[in-house]
């Protein structure tokens, strides 16, 4: 296995785990998702069986840095749905704090499903790296882990798009077949995706170049259904609200074959960076 599975690899120590951190998963630091998936993969080592994930809230407390991280898991309500803490930390002070339910229960109800995103599929659009190298902009090594197919790619110099949403569909290069129906595994990649989403969904609607980062402060996804995700996802996200040194986003991840997968959503904190 390779990819978000390898990199969020957990070896046991005392009554709790350690991952060591990847850096292919850098952005400013090591992605936020990257940092809520790990809390998602140590609920799959630890919850009862035929038990899938319903919702991840978490607060980034502080930046990780790179190398060993500590992962602690309570479990605080036990049952056909239960309730875990998950704390994240580096020389005992805590990085990521979570808060995940999981559930076994799949009692029927009226169904009511969104109307999917009147979007092209990701075979006819273009390759987000080849759009990147045509107009000499460069990516980070976060990238090197995802293909993504833009249905409109801008930058603020760019006239706006058609819709103030943005779409992408992405793809995880390396992603194990023998995890294609893990619905943790699922969980983990939406969760990585609607974090990276919501600063995108920002910049996209901007007419004049931001000057700031905006690493995330909280982070809540709704994890829906109980079918794996397939290979494409798609995102579908907006930040309409912005000001007073914070950043708010929305972003919703659907299947290639029109299923709503997850909703998520978080802030953002603006942070003008020093200059060199």
């Amino acid at each position: 296995m390779g990819g978000l599975v390898a990199a969020t690899a957990l070896t046991p120590r005392g009554d709790g785990y350690v991952v060591e951190l990847d850096r292919d998963w850098e952005i400013w630091g090591p992605a936020g998702g990257y940092i809520a998936a790990i809390a998602l993969r140590a609920v799959r080592e630890r919850v009862a069986s035929g038990h899938r994930p319903v919702t991840i809230t978490g607060q980034f407390v502080r930046v990780a840095r790179w190398g060993a991280l500590d992962v602690r898991v309570d479990h605080i309500k036990e049952g056909a749905s239960s309730l875990y803490a998950v704390t994240l930390s580096q020389d005992a002070r805590p990085v990521f704090l979570a808060q995940i339910w999981t559930t076994s229960r799949a009692d029927p109800s009226i169904a009511l499903t969104p109307m999917f995103p009147d979007v092209p599929g990701p075979e006819g659009l273009r390759d987000q790296d080849a759009i990147a190298a045509e107009r000499g902009i460069s990516t980070n090594r976060f990238w090197s882990n995802l293909e993504g197919r833009p249905v409109h790619f801008r930058l603020h110099s760019d006239p706006p798009a058609p819709v103030p949403q943005q779409y992408r569909w992405m793809r995880f290069r390396d992603w194990p077949e023998a995890g294609a129906d893990d619905l943790f595994f699922d969980a983990m990649r939406s969760a990585l995706l609607i974090d990276l989403g919501i600063w995108p969904g920002h910049w996209h609607r901007l007419t004049e170049s931001a000057p700031y980062l905006a690493p995330s402060l909280d982070l809540t996804v709704y994890f829906h259904g109980s079918q794996p995700a397939g290979g494409w996802l798609l995102s579908e996200a907006d930040s309409d609200v912005s000001g007073d040194g914070l950043i708010s986003g929305r972003v919703r991840m659907w299947s290639e074959d029109g299923r709503p997968l997850a909703t998520g959503s978080g802030h953002c904190l603006v942070t003008v960076p020093k200059p060199r």
